[in-house]
């Protein structure tokens, strides 16, 4: 069974279907052997515990139980510890559907395209398999990591090794930074990475949640939701950008710091005027951090 590509393509010439979403951009292009690289990529097998919810769909039936529960639990760490929505998929027929709007209608269908999504689709149909991304993991995944993620994944897909196929895939959310999930791709790569920096000095364990709220559901909830899927079992700050109202808003568990209170107040004067980058320094400089010394364009 050929997967992205059939035995004989892999032994002369890599073709690779990588298909990205984000407002953005969109693309679907041809990778050649030469823009590989041929030496195995690391593979990290990661402890994490059992997912409450489900994030495997193996309608080809082609997984095992245990690989099914693997990879559902991985996906479900990467939803709370990295808040990105994964999904695996696997399917026989994609009815009318080309495999880039079959991916993306799953999207839709489990996360009603909202957040940072990242969802592998193994399409027996057609074979030409599907990394769907938006958001962080549109930003944060470049397509050099996915090519080689992909092109590795192929190797073991054609082995029959989907487990460790599928988990290499899933695993490129952990490029992801820690302390920012930007649903909205509101700050470059750079600028997120000096910003994941800044956080990550904080004395508390903040995160950055970067949104544009269009539906009814008040702020306040969707925060507080989001820190309850991230802090499971520990304690942390939960910050908001809202690019609808171009506030920032915090929740914690425990009692919010005084000085990120005061800090609250003048971060909203910035992201009032749409500095965003300077409204989170403001909130790391309160919180003890090391803010960043120069906003990256």
């Amino acid at each position: 069974m050929k997967k992205f590509l059939s035995a004989a393509i892999f032994a002369a010439a890599i073709g690779l279907t990588i298909c990205s979403c984000s407002h953005k951009s969109s693309t679907t292009y041809y990778v050649p052997k030469s823009k590989v690289e041929t030496t195995s990529q690391p593979f990290t097998e990661r402890e994490v515990r059992a997912a409450e919810g489900t994030y495997v769909f193996d309608k080809a039936g082609i997984l095992s139980p245990e690989v099914i529960k693997a990879c559902n639990d991985y996906a479900g760490w990467l939803y709370n510890e990295k808040l990105i929505n994964a999904a695996v998929l696997t399917v026989n027929d994609l009815g009318d559907k080309s495999p880039y709007d079959y991916a993306a209608d799953a999207f839709a269908d489990i996360y009603e395209a909202k957040g940072s999504g990242l969802i592998i689709l193994i399409n027996n149909a057609t074979n030409e398999d599907i990394v769907f991304k938006t958001g962080n993991c549109f930003t944060n995944i470049s397509d050099k990591e996915q090519e080689n993620a992909v092109y590795w994944a192929t190797k073991e897909f054609m082995s029959g090794d989907y487990r460790k196929g599928i988990m290499r895939l899933l695993q490129l959310g952990e490029l992801c930074p820690a302390h920012i999930a930007d649903n909205v791709q509101l700050f470059e790569y750079e600028q997120s990475e000096t910003l994941e920096k800044a956080l990550a000095s904080c004395k508390e364990d903040i995160t950055l949640l970067a949104s544009k709220n269009n539906s009814s559901t008040p702020n306040e909830e969707i925060l507080k939701t989001y820190y309850k899927r991230k802090y499971i079992d520990r304690d942390g700050i939960m910050l908001m950008i809202d690019t609808k109202s171009k506030k920032i808003l915090a929740y914690s568990d425990k009692k919010i710091p005084k000085a990120l209170d005061t800090a609250l107040k003048e971060a909203n004067e910035l992201t009032a005027k749409e500095d965003y980058y300077g409204a989170v320094n403001k909130i790391v400089e309160a919180m003890d951090g090391k803010a960043a010394s120069e906003k990256k364009e």
